[in-house]
């Protein structure tokens, strides 16, 4: 049996199944990409909360409530992300397989109709728009969860690093907007936004698990029959091959531990073959604890209190984040700089090997929960091709150590962005 099957059933609209019996839950999500705006961020991260609050048929949380109770506790999860620079909107459920249901209730079945009916009948009023203090409660709530990542020191160091490096690319925006771009939305705004995703969007709807996904098939396609479609093709994102130049900013605040983030560009498109090497390069640049990061500048010669490299495949570069003293700094960076250059000649043996059988095992474990399967093949909504975890864990073997080291030659540092304490600096 194949690892996933994908069915397009309109332009733009696309349900993908991965049959497993071995779990106890199902998993079913519906995802919605959109390009990642800063005029439109805020106002669509909004949506997935708001629709899964209420809908027509359940105009409270109580009555929501109630009725995920009767389908065994079933739990709603809506979530904001951006891949490259579409920005993603989730709404999942996930419920008892029908096999552990009594009287063979068709639990599967049941919330795959409350998430299609939450997503294509939202509570509105009498004005036929969302009520505004549903629209109020959610403004506060997606400005917490701002205020949030500012006030987590390591995610907000993150942000504005890339806030820098793509400063004037779509990736600079935070995939929830604005603080003042939240305080600007009404209800009109948010019922325009809602039409404007179902009609445009890229729609994923993902099932995990052993429920009849013909079933949800010919529902999906009955929500869309007389709803108009324009589909609008994804933009690829904005691709810069190497840097031209070195920016260095330094932000000082009351921050206890400094935070220091270094952005490289790589010249490698999301879709280029050598994507899984350059993935193999991250991961024994500074992904496992075998990493040269990991082990060099962290271990041996106590630089930094953590440091770690993250490659985005879909925007084309890698990010390292450390945490560390000002005075530390530049000798970090100097010898993050050096770990780059001894994969470069090679010496990476033990990095080689042992990445090979920690990627390929991380990569394998995908297959351990619904949860984690449905969020691999969510994550390639934006890609032309799709592969299963054993595909990527097969390529991630095939990786030699010289495609390793032609990886180490495509990336270039572009930003070097350095969080210090006030103190510090008096």
């Amino acid at each position: 049996m194949a690892d996933f099957i994908n069915e397009n059933i309109g332009e733009g609209i696309d349900i993908l199944s991965v049959p497993v019996s071995r779990f106890k839950t199902n998993e079913i999500s519906i995802s919605i990409a959109v390009p990642l705006a800063e005029q439109t961020a805020a106002l669509y991260a909004i949506l997935p909360m708001l629709l899964c609050r209420s809908s027509e048929k359940y105009p409270d949380l109580t009555a929501l409530n109630k009725k995920l109770a009767s389908l065994y506790g079933a739990v709603l999860q809506p979530s904001v992300s951006k891949i490259g620079e579409t920005q993603l909107l989730r709404m999942g459920i996930t419920c008892v397989d029908d096999r552990f249901s009594f009287d063979s209730e068709r639990i599967s079945m049941e919330c795959a109709k409350l998430l299609l009916s939450l997503l294509f009948e939202p509570k509105l009023d009498e004005n036929g728009s969302f009520a505004p203090e549903d629209v109020k409660r959610e403004k506060r709530i997606l400005t917490e969860k701002i205020e949030s990542e500012e006030n987590e020191k390591r995610i907000y160091a993150n942000r504005r690093a890339e806030e820098i490096m793509f400063c004037g690319e779509p990736y600079a925006v935070n995939r929830y907007g604005t603080k003042k771009a939240v305080s600007e939305i009404n209800s009109a705004d948010v019922l325009s936004a809602w039409n404007q995703i179902l009609k445009t969007g890229k729609i994923l709807l993902t099932v995990v698990g052993s429920a009849d996904v013909s079933e949800i098939s010919a529902l999906m396609k009955k929500h869309f029959e007389n709803r108009e479609r324009t589909f609008a093709p994804l933009p690829e994102a904005v691709f810069i091959p190497q840097a031209e130049k070195v920016n260095e900013v330094s932000e000082r605040i009351d921050v206890k531990q400094g935070k220091l983030v270094l952005g490289f560009r790589v010249n490698l498109k999301p879709e280029d073959e050598s994507t899984y090497a350059m993935r193999s390069f991250a991961d024994i640049f500074g992904g496992g604890p075998y990493s040269r990061l990991f082990t060099k500048v962290r271990e041996e010669m106590s630089l930094c209190y953590y440091c770690s490299a993250r490659y985005v495949r879909q925007k084309s570069f890698i990010l390292v984040q450390c945490g560390c003293q000002e005075e530390n700094m530049d000798k970090a960076v100097a010898q993050i700089l050096k770990q780059i250059d001894e994969i470069k000649n090679g010496n990476f043996d033990y990095e080689f090997s042992a990445s090979k059988i920690g990627l390929t095992d991380s990569i394998n474990s995908v297959y351990d929960t619904p949860e984690s399967l449905e969020g691999w093949y969510v994550l390639q909504i934006t890609d032309k091709h799709l592969s299963s975890p054993s595909e990527s864990a097969a390529r991630n073997n095939a990786v030699t150590k010289e495609q390793v080291i032609a990886c180490a030659n495509r990336i270039t540092l572009d930003t070097v962005y350095r969080l210090v304490s006030e103190k510090e600096g008096k």
